[in-house]
């Protein structure tokens, strides 16, 4: 490098502006031997010193009081652009931006009053013009006698440096927000040093202050106290060597407030030795929430809140399983509530939800609480109960019973109602879904009879339920192939012993079951809506052959014929037409024909089945109240429905002559009520002498029953006809064999 005429090499104005360091303490420096090189010590450690500053990477130089630059190193050169040449001579204010000068002067004031300035940030300018960021490191320079007689600079090129801390903040400010919106923290735990490093999110989604301390102590203190020994637990495992760890729980935060977090973490081992754990957490509440939600929706009825169907049969599966591993048995009760249509109906369907939701609450007052309660479909539910017995079950049913029959509050009205309970057991080979459709088939029972306290399901009952089943998959094929036949049983006059009608009786000519009686399957016709069509086929082909035997048997001019409508076909819109055209394409005359129907039906719907008979009398035929003394009219009702016939039920005649005291009574009582309202009497059901002989003394007008003759298939009317009306015109009183029902 080259030196300036009568100025010092660059190397020595290196080191000029250090070379009264010694003198920083106030001590005059002592003087040294010459070297070997003829060098005193003093001139062989500025050399050295010079050496070293000229071999910095930083750039030092120095200047006098007046701010003069009298050294320039190499550093100081690649720093500013400027060579030693250029620099030296000249002011340090050519290396500072205009902006800056007022921190020059106050450092400027500092040096003069014997202070430096260490690690000062500030902005330095480049010979191109360019600024740069350096870090300032700004000594003064004392004489011997402790003047400060000029300044030493000590600069650092930190633009990089501070461009790369510059982004490592923007990437962990862009990390930080992406945790913030994804919900994410992050853990770092140095298990060497003990160091812990919590993100901010992490401290936010447990709910705690960004400024506390994040010790283990204050992570243990917002776990769930639920689950905090399984997370422990799990953690234990992965420091222990255990695989990654994945895991969802729960986390308390300091306010209460329950949150679900979803936590990955791994842990680092070096030789064995375990040196470092890192965790993320993300807050998956939203989506629990969510999942808690559609899961409801799955397996929960959203009206009571109970388990639904799917998830019943996961529950009976499961305690089959369980009874199987400990030898015990599983109850299934099958709940239906009876005439829940009615309250529908009546009250609307407000009032039966209202129905439903009361009747949940008190079921689930009544079972165990380890039972199981779902609704099933409706108005039916299912209680499963594992560990239990006959006597248990059964107990279980009573609670129920009695829990039911406090009334109801139904939007203002009270209401009473009833259940009917069937009860099923397992017995060791059973599935979730014969189970269930055991107690359907008991509660199916229970219903018919009328029991309160539940039954329990046997295997006659599951022959019956086949059956039905199996009945009602044919019945609507029946007519078609001609399995249907309609049986007639006649109907006498008490005192003149002479036939005057004839009873149409359905019956079902199985191929497999043989002769079938309705009650077995005007039921499911009723459910099914196949009572309509079947209904107006027994109208149509009773009233043809009527008509035929009025036309063709001598003496039997004046028979009459009953066919019984269902309480679907007195619903049916069309009923009074298909009526008048049965009349119409049989050809007989309107007052021969007599509709029956039963005490209990006539009631469920006063006003229309008023409206219904009225127009059906207009026809001219005669309207029977079948088993009458067994439904709950009133006599109020019974004056204005358009009657003409009370049937006493067979129930109150088969009491005559016999051990029932109140038989008797009761039939005078409606002999003399039918008489005092203009109506006929047919008694139902008369079997023995002694029967007949009590009417006749009480003068019920007409009757019926196997004394005479059962229900017979057309065939055999115009013989038995014959036989019992004899050539003079004589009745002929004739006990015959009974028919097969």
């Amino acid at each position: 490098m080259p030196t300036l005429p009568g100025r010092p090499s660059p190397a020595l104005h290196a080191v000029s502006g250090v070379s009264g360091l010694s003198k920083m303490s106030g001590e005059p420096a002592e003087p040294s031997e010459p070297s070997e090189s003829g060098e005193n010590g003093d001139a062989a450690y500025l050399r050295r010193l010079a050496s070293l500053v000229e071999a910095s990477a930083d750039a030092i130089n120095g200047a006098d009081r007046d701010g003069i630059i009298t050294s320039w190193n190499a550093g100081a050169e690649a720093l500013y652009g400027y060579s030693a040449e250029e620099a030296i001579g000249r002011s340090v204010e050519m290396l500072t931006p205009a902006h800056s000068a007022g921190a020059g002067e106050s450092m400027t004031k500092a040096l003069a009053g014997g202070s430096g300035v260490a690690g000062q940030r500030v902005l330095a300018r480049h010979k191109n013009g360019s600024l740069i960021e350096v870090s300032l490191t700004l000594s003064p320079v004392f004489d011997a006698a402790g003047d400060v007689v000029g300044s030493s600079a000590v600069v650092r090129d930190i633009t990089e440096e501070q461009r790369q801390r510059a982004a490592a903040e923007h990437a962990r400010d862009r990390l930080t927000f992406a945790q913030e919106i994804a919900h994410v923290g992050s853990v770092e735990v140095n298990m060497i040093t003990g160091h812990r490093w919590w993100s901010d999110e992490y401290f936010r989604i447990h709910g705690l202050a960004i400024t506390e301390d994040p010790t283990e102590e204050l992570w243990h203190s917002v776990l769930h106290p639920e689950d905090r020994e399984r997370v422990q637990q799990v953690w234990q495992e992965l420091e222990a060597g255990g695989p990654p760890l994945k895991l969802v729980h729960r986390i308390q935060r300091p306010n209460g407030e329950v949150r679900w977090v979803h936590t990955r973490a791994a842990a680092e081992h070096n030789d064995g030795v375990l040196v470092r754990l890192l965790e993320t957490v993300v807050d998956i509440t939203e989506r629990k929430l969510a999942e808690e939600a559609l899961e409801r929706l799955a397996f929960q009825d959203p009206l009571t809140g109970l388990a639904n169907r799917a998830l019943l049969l996961n529950c009976i599966e499961l305690a089959l399983e369980e009874a199987g591993q400990a030898a015990t048995r599983v109850g299934v009760l099958f709940l239906d509530v009876n005439r829940f249509k009615v309250v529908n109906d009546g009250l609307g369907h407000a009032a039966g939800d209202s129905l439903l939701v009361q009747l949940a609450a008190r079921l689930r007052g009544a079972v165990r609480p380890s039972d199981t309660l779902a609704r099933f479909a409706g108005d039916e539910f299912v209680i499963v109960c594992g560990s239990i017995g006959p006597d248990d079950v059964h107990e279980l049913a009573g609670r129920i019973a009695t829990a039911v029959r406090a009334p109801f509050d139904l939007l203002g009205q009270e209401l009473f109602v009833s259940v009917s309970i069937g009860i099923a057991l397992s017995s060791g080979s059973d599935s979730a879904e014969s189970l269930l459709h055991e107690a359907d088939a008991a509660m199916y029972v229970a219903k018919q009879s009328g029991t309160a306290e539940g039954i329990l399901f046997d295997q006659s009952m599951h022959r019956r339920a086949e059956t039905r089943l199996d009945l009602g998959s044919q019945l609507p094929r029946a007519v078609e192939r001609g399995e249907m036949e309609i049986h007639y049983q006649p109907v006498l006059d008490v005192l003149s012993h002479r036939p005057i009608a004839f009873e149409a009786l359905l019956r079902w000519k199985h191929p497999k079951y043989g002769l079938v009686s309705p009650c077995h399957f005007i039921p499911i016709a009723e459910e099914t809506g196949l009572i309509v069509p079947l209904g107006q086929w027994v109208l149509d082909t009773a009233l043809a052959q009527a008509q035929e035997w009025r036309s063709r048997i001598p003496g039997a001019a004046e028979l009459r014929i009953a066919v019984n409508l269902s309480a679907r076909q007195l619903q049916d819109a069309g009923l009074f037409d298909t009526v008048a055209d049965a009349i119409d394409r049989a050809g007989i005359d309107p007052a021969a024909v007599e509709l029956e129907i039963t005490e209990s039906t006539l009631m469920k719907d006063v006003d229309r089945s008023m409206a219904t008979l009225t127009r059906l009398r207009s026809l001219g035929v005669g309207l029977s109240v079948d088993d009458f003394g067994t439904g709950y009219s009133s006599l109020s009702y019974l004056s204005r429905f358009p009657v003409t016939t009370l049937k006493i039920d067979r129930s109150f005649v088969e009491g005559l002559g016999g051990a029932d005291v109140h038989a008797q009574p009761i039939v005078a009582a409606v002999t003399v009520m039918a008489a005092a309202l203009g109506l006929d009497v047919v008694a139902e059901g008369v079997e023995t002498q002694d029967q007949l002989a009590e009417l006749e003394k009480l003068e019920v007008g007409a009757a019926q029953g196997y004394l005479w003759a059962g229900a017979m298939p057309p065939g055999e009317v115009a013989p038995w006809l014959a036989g019992a009306v004899g050539l003079d015109g004589d009745a002929a009183l004739e006990t015959r064999p009974l028919a097969s029902l």
